[in-house]
């Protein structure tokens, strides 16, 4: 497997708006909207995530 870093995973947004709160990792994208899972505070999941649309 291989993993991508942040400047690869970046450049599928191209050309794209990057809606907040940008391109974070996965434990870091709206943690208001969910409850933590209980025994995961402070686990790093390596993923990063992002949501973008069309300018």
């Amino acid at each position: 497997m291989d993993m991508r870093s942040r400047e690869r995973f970046t450049r599928f947004f191209e050309g794209l708006e990057i809606v907040e709160p940008g391109i974070v990792a996965a434990e870091e994208w709206h943690p208001e909207l969910g409850e933590p899972v209980p025994g995961q505070e402070g686990v790093h999941s390596g993923a990063y995530v992002a949501v973008a649309r069309k300018a």
